[in-house]
C-alpha cells in the first residue's frame, strides 16, 4: 500500500529517533549535568531559572555582544509551535539588556522570506521597542559569513559561519519545541544549521545526523533554553501539525543534556522517546560535548 506523504515523513522522522547505539569517538562527559526546568508564566519563569543558575550575568557581561538563536525561518503565526514564542524572545533579549548588554542581535538564516518571517512570527514587532536589540538575517550574503574547518570533523569538515557568532561574548540557543522530518526533534544542537550559510550540503553531501552534531566544533552555546511553551508533535519543522501548549521551559549550560531533557517533556509522533534514541544527540554525546544519557542529567525544578 502506498503511503501517503505525511505518512512517509512520519516514519522517516521516527527512524531518525530510534537511532543504532552510536560508539563514542572521544571520551563522553563523566559527570552529571544539571537542566533547570519550570512551568507557567513565561516572564516570571524565565527569570526564576536564571536566577536559579546564578542569574543572567552569569552568562551575559556588561558591554558585552550577544547572539540569540530562535527558531524564525517559517513565515507562521506562533500558534503553529514552528518558530520560537515571540513573548519568550523578547522575554530574553530584555534581561540581556538589563544585565548590561551593548548588543544583542537576534539571528536566523531563515528558510522564507525573513521580512515576512519577523512579521508573521510576531518577533518583530516583540523587539520593536527594545533599543540595543537587533533582528539579523543574514541570508545568502557572502560577506556575512566566515569559513571555518576542525581538524576533528569527519562529515562537516568546512562550514561558513555567521560571522556575527564568531565575534559574539555569549550565543544563547533558543530553540522552539518541535519535531523534525529529518532529524526526528529540533531543539539546540539542530537549531544551529541557521547560522550557518549552506545548510542544503548537510542533506546533500554528508551524514545529516554527524554534521549536526559536528556543528558544536564550530559554535558553543553559552546557554541553551528551550522554549516549550508549545510542541510541534508532527509534521515539523514547518507544520501545520499537532500542537500542545506545554508553558515549559528547560535551560541548561550542557547543549547536549538540554536537548536530550526536551525529547522527554512530550510524545513526537504519538511516541514517546529518550534523548539517547536521536541520532544527532548520540553523535554529539559521543563527541564528548555533553550527556545525552538520563541517568547523567540531573532536573532541577524551578
Amino acid at each position: 500500500m502506498d503511503l501517503s506523504r505525511r505518512e512517509f515523513v512520519k516514519s522517516s522522522a521516527v527512524a531518525s529517533l530510534l537511532a543504532v547505539p552510536v560508539v563514542a569517538l572521544d571520551q563522553a562527559a563523566s559527570a552529571k549535568s544539571e537542566v533547570f526546568v519550570g512551568k507557567g508564566n513565561a516572564e516570571i519563569v524565565i527569570p526564576k531559572i536564571l536566577a536559579k543558575m546564578g542569574g543572567i550575568g552569569r552568562f551575559v557581561k556588561p558591554g558585552s555582544r550577544v547572539v540569540i538563536k530562535p527558531n524564525m525561518s517559517f513565515a507562521n503565526p506562533p500558534e503553529w509551535g514552528t518558530t520560537t514564542s515571540p513573548e519568550v524572545v523578547a522575554i530574553l533579549a530584555k534581561l540581556c539588556l538589563d544585565a548590561g548588554a551593548k548588543r544583542v542581535i537576534v539571528c536566523d538564516n531563515t528558510l522564507r522570506d525573513p521580512q515576512i518571517c519577523k512579521a508573521q512570527t510576531g518577533i518583530g514587532a516583540a523587539l520593536k521597542d527594545l533599543k540595543g536589540v537587533v533582528i539579523f538575517t543574514p541570508q545568502q550574503v557572502d560577506s556575512f559569513y566566515e569559513e571555518k574547518s576542525h581538524p576533528k570533523a569527519l562529515e562537516l569538515t568546512r562550514t561558513e559561519v555567521v560571522k556575527e557568532v564568531l565575534a559574539a561574548d555569549a550565543l544563547i540557543c533558543l530553540p522552539a519545541a518541535k519535531s523534525h522530518s529529518a532529524g526526528g526533534v529540533s531543539f539546540g544542537i539542530k537549531g544551529l544549521m541557521g547560522l550557518v550559510k549552506n545548510r542544503g550540503r548537510f542533506h546533500s553531501e554528508m551524514d545529516l545526523h554527524k554534521a549536526i552534531a559536528e556543528q558544536l566544533y564550530y559554535m558553543t552555546p553559552t546557554l541553551t533554553l528551550i522554549d516549550a511553551t508549545r510542541a510541534l508533535l508532527d509534521n515539523g519543522p514547518a507544520g501545520p501539525g499537532k500542537v500542545v501548549t506545554l508553558n515549559t521551559y528547560v535551560a541548561g549550560t550542557d547543549p547536549v543534556a538540554t536537548d536530550s531533557f526536551g525529547v522527554s517533556l512530550a510524545p513526537w509522533y504519538g511516541r514517546s522517546f529518550d534523548g539517547k534514541q536521536v541520532t544527532h544527540l548520540q553523535h554529539a554525546s559521543a563527541l564528548g560535548f555533553g550527556n545525552v544519557d538520563s541517568a547523567k542529567i540531573s532536573e532541577i525544578t524551578v
